[in-house]
């Protein structure tokens, strides 16, 4: 039994019937620790990672990483990356070291419309 449901707006992830994904890339910048940097896919791309590679760029000092706004930090050695696979993720929130930022990678599934919207005119 999986640990997650994968399945979003009704494809099953790493089917042939999964729609074609979109990759994006974003640097969140160096900050003093304790600044969060946050990134909402459904708000900022128009759909949801399912896979994420997170690089820290910073040679000298470790960041955390939040996914989900589950309030759990993982912590991300200095030079180093962590991957999220298979999993859907809405929100992602960083913490960077102080000397370099960190580098983030993810494949989108598109959100789905359920509904045409309508333009109104004023």
């Amino acid at each position: 039994m999986p640990f997650s449901n994968s399945s979003v707006n009704n494809f099953a992830l790493n089917s042939g019937n999964t729609p074609l994904l979109y990759p994006i890339r974003i640097t969140a910048p160096a900050a003093p620790l304790g600044t969060n940097f946050g990134i909402s896919f459904p708000d900022q791309f128009l759909g949801r990672a399912i896979s994420l590679k997170i690089t820290n760029l910073d040679g000298a000092n470790g960041c955390f990483y939040d996914y989900n706004l589950n309030g759990q930090f993982k912590p991300l050695g200095a030079s180093s990356f962590d991957t999220i696979d298979n999993a859907i993720v809405n929100y992602l929130t960083i913490q960077s070291g102080a000397a370099a930022g960190v580098l983030v990678e993810a494949q989108v599934l598109p959100a789905v419309r359920s509904e045409v919207p309508v333009e109104v005119m004023v």
